[in-house]
């Protein structure tokens, strides 16, 4: 779980833009929020500033998610904080959610002096809800955050190779292959040779490790905000070899500055971490309750606004890889 403040995030996330514009819209003293992952687990909270027992405000959350999900089984809910916000006065909570699952809740809280909230306020706050809980939905399909156990799992078994001063692949595994997409596609070797992105930070890594085995250490690079490398110098009977370990790791909606970037919709977000999962169109049109010729529709725009020729070549674009072509 994570525990900070919300100025620590950039400005560009969505968990701090939605809990910004909802204190803007509607003041209180105090708030505290808690993001859901897949099961119910808590994997972000943040907490104002001013919050000094972070356990106890932790144990409130728990409470009142609890209480209000008693009262409303499914979807999202505004309504009064059920359990005692001492020494705050009056407490309002909001629940991002739909049918299937709860995605975060936002306690606002007020002491006497600031006053209850009024009916045109609670109104506020339950559009917001509605916006965030359908906002947040789209955020779940490609936020790796969402499930800790089976993340910390991804980046505990990385992909490796084996390459010689050459840069030539003499062994690859790559954990994900039983279960292919398209960043497995890009991390394949290519007439056996590593992906150019990788050979390029693993030449910078290792310059003049066969000349001066004094050099030899192991070297760690980000190419990619959401790559990992590692160049660990390894021997063998044919002689000095490399080993490189590249963990996929990738921050919580680092795909915003992409969307940006290509002007991506919402909608267009939602299509693109499917096809992240490896989802067919097929697949994406029953995942978003849309006919499959809308699902490609999508994914026709996503690629005119890449300007990419095919899926791999925007993927790679969008999560920032150079494509570069091999002279031959």
């Amino acid at each position: 779980m994570l525990m900070r403040s919300v100025v620590d995030l950039p400005a560009t996330d969505r968990s701090r833009a939605l809990i910004e514009t909802t204190v803007d819209l509607v003041p209180c003293t105090q708030w505290a929020f808690a993001r859901y992952a897949d099961g119910d687990a808590i994997c972000e909270f943040l907490v104002s500033e001013r919050f000094r027992d972070v356990e106890t405000i932790l144990q409130l959350l728990q409470e009142e998610r609890t209480r209000q999900r008693r009262e409303a089984r499914s979807g999202p809910r505004t309504a009064a904080t059920l359990v005692p916000v001492a020494p705050y006065a009056y407490g309002v909570t909001m629940l991002f959610a739909d049918r299937r699952a709860t995605y975060a809740m936002l306690v606002c809280m007020r002491d006497e002096s600031a006053g209850p909230y009024s009916s045109t306020e609670i109104q506020a706050l339950w559009s917001a809800t509605l916006g965030g809980s359908d906002m947040l939905a789209r955020l779940r399909i490609f936020d790796v955050d969402g499930d800790p156990k089976s993340h910390a799992l991804e980046r505990a078994v990385p992909t490796l190779y084996v390459v010689d001063k050459e840069m030539r692949v003499e062994s690859f595994w790559n954990p994900h292959d039983d279960r292919p997409n398209t960043m497995s596609a890009l991390l394949r070797p290519e007439n056996n040779r590593l992906p150019p992105i990788l050979e390029k930070a693993v030449r910078a890594m290792t310059e003049g490790w066969f000349n001066a085995p004094e050099r030899r250490a192991v070297q760690i690079a980000m190419p990619l905000p959401f790559l990992i490398v590692r160049a660990v110098p390894m021997d063998g009977a044919a002689g000095p070899r490399i080993g490189v370990i590249v963990e996929r790791y990738q921050p919580r909606n680092s795909l915003m500055w992409a969307a940006d970037r290509f002007s991506i919709s919402d909608r267009e977000l939602e299509v693109l971490g499917l096809l992240l999962k490896g989802e067919s169109s097929a697949e994406i049109a029953d995942h978003l309750s849309i006919a499959e010729s809308t699902a490609h529709d999508h994914v026709k725009r996503l690629l005119a606004k890449t300007e990419s020729r095919n899926r791999a070549e925007m993927i790679a674009k969008i999560l920032g890889w150079r494509v570069e072509r091999r002279e031959r």
